[in-house]
């Protein structure tokens, strides 16, 4: 019965994947869906490498869960790590933090500003996780990927594999992409199939027998990542849209009817607060 469930979980996952990699390619019109991993996903995946933030910072809901994990004696492994959104603050407080990020852009970025704050004890591995066959860690963490990996159950077996002590998942009710949704439905009539956000990683990691903590993270504001005179260019891109023809005069219609200033940045009318979470288990009692 069980490894019936888990089929059924796990085809349920491959299919949510396939239709938004269908409707993505059928947008572009030129065959470039998903991949078969975070390391492929290209534009879809969101990134943060444009907010700078102090790795000092002690007002950072996610970064204060994450610390609890942390002691000086840490070491951390970051899968897709990223510009360093995590690892820059978790290096000030373990003993060493590996960065696993397929991004070259996001890599330099990262030893940027590593660098411009004096931090030596972070090591980047810019190879894509599926690619990488060490190192382990005490905490292994992956913030913001899984929602991507179609083949998501070896993706998980890996993380566990490499983990001391902790696996520890970052991830949202709905995933970032949810704050475009309203555009695509005015600009092209529909929106893509959502990827797997909490809910459906939890029904996940329930059909592969792990049952983690769950931390609810106070919810925050929506907003893109872009300011309102670089929004045009930016949801250009996303929604794969040329300027000057009728889509983007959809666009144009779009963003004056739903962007709203705000403290935090440009929010979307009608899009939820963005809800985070922080899943983590021990892969010895699992």
């Amino acid at each position: 019965m069980r490894y019936c469930i888990m089929n059924t979980v796990i085809d349920s996952w491959r299919e949510r994947m396939e239709a938004f990699d269908r409707y993505m390619a059928a947008l572009r019109g030129n065959g470039d869906g998903h991949g078969p991993g975070h390391g492929s996903s290209g534009a879809q995946r969101m990134s943060f490498i444009n907010k700078p933030l102090d790795p000092h910072r002690t007002d950072d809901p996610m970064v204060n869960v994450l610390a609890s994990f942390v002691t000086a004696d840490t070491e951390v492994l970051d899968v897709g790590g990223g510009s360093g959104r995590l690892a820059l603050p978790l290096a000030t407080r373990a003993k060493h933090v590996t960065v696993v990020e397929p991004s070259e852009d996001s890599v330099e970025l990262l030893n940027t500003r590593a660098s411009d704050a004096g931090i030596t004890n972070i090591t980047v591995i810019n190879e894509p996780w599926e690619d990488v066959p060490e190192p382990t860690a005490d905490i292994v963490l992956c913030s913001l990927v899984l929602h991507h990996v179609a083949d998501a159950v070896p993706f998980v077996e890996k993380l566990q594999q490499h983990s001391r002590d902790r696996v520890v998942i970052a991830e949202m009710m709905e995933t970032p992409g949810a704050v475009e949704r309203p555009f695509y439905e005015r600009v092209h009539g529909s929106a893509p199939t959502a990827l797997p956000g909490l809910p459906k990683i939890l029904e996940l990691l329930w059909a592969l027998g792990i049952f983690p903590d769950v931390t609810m993270i106070s919810p925050e504001t929506a907003v893109l990542d872009t300011d309102r005179s670089g929004a045009p260019e930016h949801l250009r891109q996303r929604l794969s849209v040329e300027e000057g023809t009728d889509a983007d005069k959809r666009l144009h219609a779009a963003i004056d009817e739903l962007l709203v200033d705000t403290p935090q940045g440009l929010s979307v009318r009608g899009v939820a607060p963005r809800r985070n979470a922080i899943v983590s288990w021990s892969p010895a009692r699992n």
